[in-house]
């Protein structure tokens, strides 16, 4: 059904970055399943529509259509191809932020002609980063939602923390959260890209979230890739904050990837025989996201940490960060033939590329997942019953980490180990990094609370997601439905 047949438009404007296009994709599929005559459209720039028609050519996801709006990087100081977040450094986001604003003329015409038949109801539904929207909508007589693709408690603190830029933790390392203050964050917990950004880029940060940040309060929604059961307080805090409805629709998570090439096929047939080989929850999963990668000392750490436990491992291995995420791995990043001898002693895997993770998370042989807590690998990890052992990285990561442990108890935290300091500024050792996964896969009573909680919470997802029509995400999607006036 496209927009000139259909009575009511969604319209899609993710953040063009690979975790906020994953969680709008699933969104997508929860609005077909739920109204299967609402005409969704999703909007990006040529080089996103072209991996999504790609990826979507199977025909799975036929009833999403794809619009691309001009954008040529060339025309904003960006390098050719430099249409999404992963892999843009960060001293050239600000260049990145602003260029996306440029967008707003070609979307409002797009808009425009969405609502050209006076009986269409349009609503817009964007990612927050691009809040200007709102503006878009309001002119042309739409409905607006944000769709936060992060946490509950993690969007709350992390939009406190914008609206009070620049941020200056007291003399204890402490920032005050003026919204919020019963929530303690240390100065530690904030990216140092953010804390001390470089002078050539402080002010216009500032200057992006100040024009952005106001928008906020006019759209008609917040819908957050969450349930209520697992981030209450989080939810209270964006209610308290907003004053406007705020719909947890989640849990919206990946279904296990299928495997379209010969080389996905050897690979994910790899992957699985070595967790065929390995008793249940055994094996330590290692990845940290599409986008981040940790320093090149630590990755050594790692890697020595992982040999001297001796326990099997799946290591999702990117280059360090500062280089091509994407590149390949050099032999200097990892001790002297660590690959060759964990291979032959069966005790671990190393991934090169592409990673199967929901597969593996939902594998019985999987014990727990180092992770760097970004919002859909939390999920994916919960709605498995898998725990967490939390290295974060940046930005809501950080919450995301400090609510799986000191809500729930099911993340144990390497940052724990370096006080006040940044990440960037310390040297997790492998002393460190061994005792962690010890704590968390050996039979300790800290790893069996771990799990007897970690499946708490997986039954949590199930019933928010497979109770039938009077499961939570249901009852979401019907509030986010009317709120939109999307339901005839």
């Amino acid at each position: 059904m496209t927009a000139a047949t259909s009575k009511n438009v969604v319209v899609l404007f993710p953040f063009p970055g690979h975790g906020h296009l994953a969680a709008f994709l699933s969104f997508a599929g929860a609005l077909h399943r739920a109204l299967p005559d609402v005409a969704i459209t999703l909007v990006s720039t040529p080089r996103n529509v072209a991996s999504l028609r790609r990826a979507t050519s199977a025909g799975h996801d036929s009833f999403l259509g794809l619009h691309e709006l001009p954008f040529v990087p060339a025309d904003h100081g960006l390098p050719a191809g430099w249409e999404s977040s992963d892999g843009v450094p960060h001293n050239r986001f600000p260049d990145f932020l602003e260029a996306l604003e440029v967008l707003q003329p070609a979307f409002d015409d797009f808009v425009a002609g969405a609502t050209a038949a006076g009986d269409v109801a349009v609503c817009v539904v964007s990612d927050p980063f691009l809040a200007w929207t709102v503006t878009v909508a309001r002119r042309r007589g739409c409905a607006h939602a944000f769709f936060v693709s992060c946490g509950a408690f993690g969007s709350a603190v992390v939009h406190s923390l914008w609206s009070h830029l620049p941020i200056r933790p007291d003399e204890a390392g402490r920032i005050l959260l003026p919204e919020y203050p019963d929530v303690v964050i240390h100065r530690s917990q904030v990216s140092s890209n953010v804390l001390h950004p470089p002078t050539t880029v402080k002010h216009r940060v500032e200057a992006f979230f100040g024009r952005q940040i106001p928008l906020g309060y006019k759209t008609d929604a917040l819908l957050i890739n969450t349930v209520e059961e697992f981030e209450p307080t989080g939810l209270a805090m964006l209610r308290r904050t907003f004053r406007l409805p705020v719909i947890p629709i989640g849990p919206l998570v990946r279904a296990s990837t299928k495997t379209t090439s010969p080389e996905t096929d050897a690979t994910a047939g790899a992957i699985i025989s070595f967790l065929d080989s390995h008793p249940p929850s055994s094996v330590l999963y290692v990845s940290f996201g599409s986008q981040f990668s940790i320093q090149a000392e630590h990755m050594a750490e790692l890697a020595a940490a992982l040999e001297a436990t001796g326990r099997p491992f799946v290591w999702a291995v990117k280059p360090p960060d500062g280089h091509n995420i994407n590149g390949e791995i050099q032999p200097k990043w990892l001790p002297d033939g660590f690959e060759e001898r964990v291979t032959a002693t069966k005790k671990g895997l190393l991934l090169h590329g592409w990673a199967p993770q929901v597969g593996i998370l939902a594998h019985h042989s999987t014990g727990a997942f180092l992770s760097h807590c970004g919002w859909n690998s939390v999920l994916e990890s919960m709605t498995h019953g898998v725990p967490i052992i939390g290295w974060a990285l940046a930005g809501d990561q950080y919450y995301n980490a400090k609510m799986l442990d000191e809500e729930w108890g099911v993340c144990l935290r390497v940052e724990g180990a370096r006080g006040d300091m940044d990440m960037s500024a310390i040297i997790v050792d492998k002393a460190t990094l061994v005792a962690v996964v010890e704590t968390v896969m050996s039979p300790t009573a800290k790893a069996a609370e771990m799990r007897q909680r970690a499946r708490a919470i997986k039954e949590i997802m199930e019933a928010a997601r497979e109770g039938g029509h009077g499961s939570s995400a249901n009852q979401a999607l019907e509030e986010f439905f009317k709120t939109m006036k999307l339901n005839g």
